[in-house]
């Protein structure tokens, strides 16, 4: 599957999010069952929400720590382990991927070469906002984010 990449200056987003260290191998777990914690909360708020969304922080070796959250377009009331947090601002590096979740590797590499060929570097945070599900996996997307340094002058 070819990947168009695209640079755009990011806003910030509102999540409501639990934060979680994780390895690989329990990234999906991890991530299911930090938004069976958010959705309930924000459902019993009525809060307005939007997609799902995982950011990704620089961790120790082997470790992912992570921000797994909903999309909210309105205030909150934290509670438990589910805070308030933003995805950064900034210019990143965007690419759509269509398909199964475990294959979102591709998107990763398609922004890797990218930020190659182009001599930009990643700031170290990115995320995946998923949109919409769909019961057909090529209609599933996930859209791939890379924090860009500012470029060398």
């Amino acid at each position: 599957m070819p990947y168009e990449v695209l640079t755009k200056q990011a806003s910030p987003r509102a999540l409501a999010a639990v934060r979680a260290v994780t390895t690989p191998p329990e990234l999906g777990a991890v991530i299911i069952g930090s938004l069976d914690q958010v959705w309930p909360l924000l459902r019993e708020q009525g809060t307005r929400t939007g997609h799902n969304v995982v950011v990704y922080h620089p961790g120790e070796a082997g470790e992912l720590a992570i921000d797994a959250g909903v999309e909210i377009f309105e205030d909150f009331m934290e509670r438990g382990v589910v805070r308030r947090v933003t995805t950064p601002a900034g210019q990143v590096a965007v690419t759509a991927h269509y398909g199964e979740y475990s294959a979102v590797g591709a998107a990763y590499a398609a922004l890797d070469h990218w930020c190659t060929e182009n001599g930009r570097d990643r700031a170290g945070v990115n995320w995946e906002v998923y949109g919409d599900w769909a019961d057909d996996p090529a209609d599933r997307r996930t859209d791939v984010y890379f924090l860009l340094r500012p470029p060398a002058r």
